[in-house]
């Protein structure tokens, strides 16, 4: 198989892009519990502890990659919760400062973004490597697919198109 532009690097296979798949998950999950603690989302530790990653495989053509974790982290990604309805037009009694202090209800909430900006980012960095991986594999096949055929016929591809 031919060696890809990197000369110190050979070709992706598909055992690669498995391994990159499954470090990829785990990263994912370790990327996020390392947020919620700086972050301090993490009154019972129930979030850092449910966050669970899935690789599926159902062919060999085909990843499918899950995440999955308790609901009320996206609250804490984006700020909101108890009084937080959709279609509100954002004017909550509880956001007013006069109302929190009467009540003593200390700041309102601010979004804790331990995982929007992580995922999306590490999302278009696997979506990049595995194009990369994928086009490696198919050069790759079709070296050697030109390779079995020049053999098979005695000549190369280049006696051909020099004809």
């Amino acid at each position: 198989m031919k060696k890809s532009g990197n000369k110190n690097r050979p070709p992706a296979t598909e055992e690669d892009r498995r391994k990159y798949e499954d470090a990829w998950t785990d990263m994912m999950i370790t990327i996020w519990r390392e947020r919620i603690e700086r972050l301090r989302v993490h009154d019972t530790y129930a979030l850092h502890k449910r966050i669970e990653g899935d690789v599926v495989r159902p062919t060999d053509d085909m990843t499918t990659i899950t995440h999955k974790f308790l609901m009320y982290g996206i609250y804490q990604d984006v700020g909101v919760g108890r009084g937080f309805t959709p279609g509100n037009d954002g004017k909550l009694q509880l956001l007013d400062p006069e109302y929190r202090a009467a009540k003593g209800l200390g700041e309102p909430r601010k979004p804790r973004p331990w995982f929007s900006r992580a995922y999306f980012a590490s999302r278009m960095v696997l979506a990049e490597q595995e194009a990369f991986m994928y086009g490696e594999e198919f050069a790759g096949l079709i070296v050697n697919a030109i390779s079995t055929a020049e053999a098979k016929n005695g000549r190369t591809l280049r006696d051909i198109m020099w004809r």
